[in-house]
């Protein structure tokens, strides 16, 4: 069978996606390029791959949810061999695909490639960014080899790298009578309305922390961006909790302040996610060692409002 890597990800990626159109977009390539290799496939195993189902796509056969396993091991096989192929001289190199949870990539992202730039300067990283659900699914999809996200999302079975411990707090307008105070408490912010990052997993984690404390909370607005979150909250229109603070944060310049919550509170670990195909590789092997060299060095101390913890996988 005379099949490339490329056509395999073609097929793969149709297989995931369930459109040949979404397959294209997604891969930024022709649909006629991906049409073209289920086509030979297709035609040298004699059987379909695909049954082509009016208003649902291309739904896969047995064989072809067969076929795709296979090639998916063997896709994730080619590129460890890649990798260490590349790496034998010594020095780590390659591409490594990197998936980050987009609210926390402005704060997180910049010390992580600095980091990886100096130790292995032959890496070249790609990025792609998502919610938890997104950055979840292209793990289980291999689209990325490792992903920055919060443990509280992530499946158990994920192997996981904890950098830190990430504890809520609050942003609240500056100035304004409760942020006066160096320190907060939920039963104080329960009593103001509420600006909520309503994104996959982040509704459910922080309205939890008040109905675990027995409270209530008015979410009077919701919104999908960290950016326009701020916006609101220094609008005056509410507070709001996040668990990275950065710096434009901490001075009240902008409308808003940030202060840390009183009290014992579910404090979500963040670090790197990945595969355990992809921890075979030289290149995931190496960026695990120094994300786990800078956390202990307490790199993003300056992200947290209270004390990192010391983490555990």
């Amino acid at each position: 069978m005379n099949l490339t890597l490329k056509q395999m990800r073609y097929v793969t990626a149709v297989l995931h996606k369930g459109s040949i159109a979404r397959a294209a977009q997604g891969l930024n390539i022709s649909q006629s390029s991906i049409v073209a290799a289920i086509d030979q496939i297709e035609a040298e195993l004699g059987q379909q791959l695909f049954r082509r189902i009016p208003a649902r796509g291309l739904v896969a056969t047995d064989l072809g949810a067969s076929v795709g396993a296979r090639l998916e091991a063997f896709l994730d096989e080619a590129r460890v061999l890649e990798s260490d192929l590349l790496s034998m001289t010594g020095r780590p190199a390659g591409v490594l695909r990197m998936g980050c949870y987009a609210p926390t990539a402005p704060h997180v992202l910049p010390t992580i490639l600095k980091a990886i730039r100096a130790d292995f300067p032959d890496i070249r990283i790609e990025l792609k960014e998502g919610d938890m659900h997104r950055i979840n699914q292209m793990l289980a999809e291999g689209e990325v080899d490792v992903a920055l996200t919060y443990r509280r999302e992530t499946p158990e079975k994920q192997p996981f790298e904890a950098m830190f411990r990430a504890p809520p707090w609050a942003l609240l307008p500056w100035p304004s009578p409760l942020a006066e105070h160096g320190t907060v408490s939920l039963e104080e912010l329960s009593r103001l309305p509420m600006i909520l990052l309503d994104l996959p997993g982040t509704r459910r984690y922080f309205k939890g922390l008040f109905e675990n404390a027995g409270l209530g909370v008015d979410v009077a607005h919701t919104t999908k961006s960290s950016l326009v979150l701020r916006g609101l909250v220094g609008a005056g229109f509410g507070f709001s909790l996040l668990n990275i603070c950065g710096v434009q944060d901490r001075d009240g310049s902008s409308g808003y302040i940030a202060r840390p919550i009183r009290g014992e509170i579910d404090s979500p670990r963040f670090g790197v996610a990945y595969t355990a195909a992809s921890a075979k590789s030289a290149l995931v092997q190496s960026v695990l060692s120094t994300c786990r060299e800078i956390a202990q060095r307490g790199a993003f101390a300056s992200l947290l409002l209270a004390e990192p913890e010391s983490t555990t996988k």
